[in-house]
Parts: structure tokens; sequence; C-alpha cells
């Protein structure tokens, strides 16, 4: 906040802002310090156990880096891999529940990124307190508890976030900065490959409209990002190229338009596509009429990042919608975006309206704690036999992973186990005990029912 604006009631309402965002921050790190557990989770068996087994044995730096570059899924995950080595060489070991907490440390991190426009905004610091608690709730049950997915879902977007404010003003350090973290951002989930498309609109600002930037910059950005995205594609396999989405879009593009604004608005329902929907539209609505009227604005760091993720979310229709019904784009495991996107919009148009008023603020303080405070009550209980199941599965000695045999997973584990990379918890694990009330455990899918079976 301006220094001039540091009168008693300014100092006040400061500190009243920081008390109630250290709030939804203890909460939310209470919640994972509870219930977080030191049990690999699906795609943790090939992501962390596999690769770290392959460079524990390899006989040379030149079998590391192919491990650390290989994909996964339509994925290349090499950021996250980095994480994971580094923590296994300062620890010796990995575990889960501490790779949980790093994951969800993305969470304050993107919320100071969002932070620092509105310090210069000259907005109250309570807009961000509405942010806090979008973010620092369970819509996202689903990732919350898994650290891979978590891992690629929270830091695809912090690093993206973090390119784009180095990209503001940039310079010569800066654009460094902006290149590293985009490059990261790439290889953390395949959507982050947007960041690059961005990141070009930032430095087309400020080069042309505001001829602040030299043409420099453009030219080695669209070099770099071409370098990069190549390697991206290095040995890729996939039946979803380019071609191969655009031809699903153009046969069913109404369907992929629905599931985009449901996927848009997925933060405020996991039941219903209607209000989703709906949401989606006037987020989207929100964004574009910000943009259209701010393109101007020396900072655009806030709609930057809301685009990143908006296009990103395009992303993830291009790769599921084809393959799944509408409703399934209310999965929580993919309503982090959502969730960002809302809490970026809010920011947005905060700062940009200079927001002060009381009664808003106390309205937007009041309707997003309870959306906070509901979320723990709805998702606690739809998350308590999710992490039932996983502590059945460890107890059972079953280590499911989607795609992969359960020889072949079990064994992969086992693996990791002898290499002492994960030393499992004493059995039988503790059920986790989430939910006031009873409730009934989610449908299987098929391969989860065959690991039951077997």
């Amino acid at each position: 906040m301006p220094v001039h604006s540091q009168t008693p009631a300014a100092i006040r309402i400061q500190w009243l802002a920081l008390l109630l965002v250290g709030l939804a921050l203890a909460a939310y790190g209470a919640f994972l310090y509870r219930y977080a557990f030191n049990i690999p989770f699906a795609d943790d068996i090939k992501d962390v156990l596999q690769v770290l087994s392959d460079i524990e044995e390899a006989q040379g730096i030149g079998e590391v880096f192919p491990r650390l570059f290989e994909q996964l899924n339509d994925h290349r995950t090499l950021s996250s891999r980095l994480v994971y080595l580094a923590v296994y060489q300062f620890y010796g070991e990995v575990n889960f529940r501490g790779l949980v907490f790093l994951a969800n440390l993305a969470l304050p991190l993107l919320l100071w990124l969002l932070y620092l426009p509105l310090r210069q905004s000259g907005a109250s610091v309570l807009v961000i307190v509405p942010a806090a608690l979008l973010l620092l709730q369970l819509r996202t049950y689903g990732i919350t508890f898994w650290s891979m997915a978590a891992f690629a879902y929270f830091y695809v977007f912090l690093y993206g976030f973090a390119s784009l404010y180095c990209l503001h003003k940039v310079n010569g350090k800066r654009f460094s900065l902006a290149i590293l973290f985009a490059t990261l951002s790439t290889f953390s989930l395949a959507s982050g490959q947007l960041i690059w498309l961005v990141g070009f609109a930032s430095l087309l600002h400020q080069c042309l409209l505001l001829r602040r930037a030299s043409l420099w910059y453009l030219s080695i950005w669209l070099l770099t990002a071409a370098l990069v995205l190549v390697a991206w594609r290095i040995g890729l396999e996939t039946p979803n190229t380019v071609s191969g989405v655009l031809e699903h879009f153009f046969s069913t593009p109404l369907k992929h338009i629905g599931y985009y604004l449901v996927l848009l608005g997925s933060a405020f329902s996991e039941q219903n596509v209607i209000p989703a929907g709906l949401s989606g539209v006037l987020i989207l609505l929100l964004l574009v009429l910000s943009s259209l009227r701010n393109y101007r604005q020396e900072d655009l760091r806030l709609e930057l990042c809301a685009w990143f993720t908006a296009l990103s979310i395009a992303a993830m229709v291009l790769g599921r919608a084809p393959y799944s019904p509408m409703e399934y784009a209310l999965s929580s495991r993919y309503s982090f975006p959502s969730v960002l996107l809302m809490a970026t919009v809010w920011v947005m148009l905060a700062t940009r309206l200079s927001l002060h008023g009381r009664r808003l603020l106390g309205l937007a303080i009041l309707l997003s704690s309870v959306y906070c405070i509901n979320s723990y009550r709805l998702y606690s209980a739809a998350l308590q036999p999710e992490l039932e199941r996983r502590v059945e599965l460890f107890n059972s000695a079953v280590y499911w992973q989607f795609g992969t045999s359960l020889p072949e997973s079990n064994a992969i584990v086992a693996r990791a186990v002898e290499l002492e990379i994960w030393r499992p918890p004493d059995r039988p694990h503790p059920l986790p005990k989430l939910a006031i009330s009873g409730s009934s455990k989610p449908d299987l899918s098929r391969d989860e029912k065959r690991v039951r079976d077997e």
C-alpha cells in the first residue's frame, strides 16, 4: 500500500486482512497436516517411484536425463521430477506426506502473486481476503492429497504466472527468468505450452502499443518458444495430435463449447452442469470486457494470467471432451483452473475498480467465507471414501495405477522399497475420519473394480 495512505485506519485494515488470510492458511494447513499420509497413489507410482528407482540404478548422467524427460500420458513432468529428485537427494528418501505439503505450497505463492498488482493499484488490501478463501478450500479435493497431480496442476500455473510477472516491464534479467519459468510451466503439464502464446501477447503489447520494449525480446521469445516446443515433442507418442483434436472439435463443436463453459465454471458446482456453465459464461464475459476496456493500460498482469488459465482450460477440453460426457467436466480433479480463474478475475476487477467500498468488500468476504466453509463440509464427505479406499488398498499391499497391470505397479513399488527410496508406514494404516456423518462410497471405476476382484 502506498506510503501516503498509511493512516491508522489503513494500518488496521492491513492487520485485519493479514489476520483473515492467516486464518484461511492455518485452516487449510491444519487440514493437510491432519489427513495427509505417506502412501503413493496412481501416477505417483510411475512419476515418482519408478523414475527415482531408475535414476538410483543409472550407470551415469547420460541415463538420468532421459528418465526425467520421459513422457507420462500426454505430459512431460520434468519440472516436478526435478523436485522429487531434489527431495530424494536431500533426505535420502521420498515421503508422500511431505510431497503433498510441497505441492500445496503453490497455493499461498499464487495468492502472493495475485496480491502484488493489488498492492500497487490503490484498491483495499481486503480484496485479497476473498481470493484467499477461494483458493484455500476443498473444491479441488481430488488432487489435494495426490502429490503428482497437485504438483502438475498447481505449479503449471505458478510457473506460468511467474513468467508473465517477469515479462512485465521487461529487462534482460527479468526476461531470462521469464524464459526459465515458461520452460518449467511447459514441462509441468501439457497445457503449460500455452504460456509461450500468452507471453508473446505480453511482449507484443509492450513492444507495439506501449513502445517501451525492444522487438529483440519478441524475436528471442519466439525462437526460444520454438526450440522448447520442438524439444517437448521429441519422441512423443500420443493419439491426441493437433490434427486429431481439431477433427474431434469440428465434429462436435457444440459439445466442446459446452464442455469448456462447464469447466470454466466448475468451481461453483460438482453436481449440475447448468450452474457451472452459466458461471463459466459470466467469468469469460468479465474477462473479455476487462481486457477490451483496459488493453491500453500499462499493467495487464492479471488479465494475462486469467487468459493463460482460460486457455489452459481450453486445452483440457480438447483432451477430455471427445472421450467423456459433459458431466465429467465437473470432476474435482479438473476444477482447480476454474477456482484459480475465479480468484484471479475477482482481484482483477477489484483492482480495476480501485475497490474500497466497505459494503461490497464485506459482502464479498461474507460470500467467499460461506463458499470456503461449505466446501470443507461438502467435500470432506466426498473425500472421505477416496482416502479410505487408498488406505484399504495400501493395507492390502495393493498399488493401483490406471493403465498399468496390478503385478507391474506392485513390482514398481516393491523395487522402490527395496532401494529404500520409499519407506512404507506400518500396516494396518488407520482409516481417516474426515466426515462427521457417514457417507456412501462412490462407484468404483472399472479398473478399480478389477483391482478389488483380484
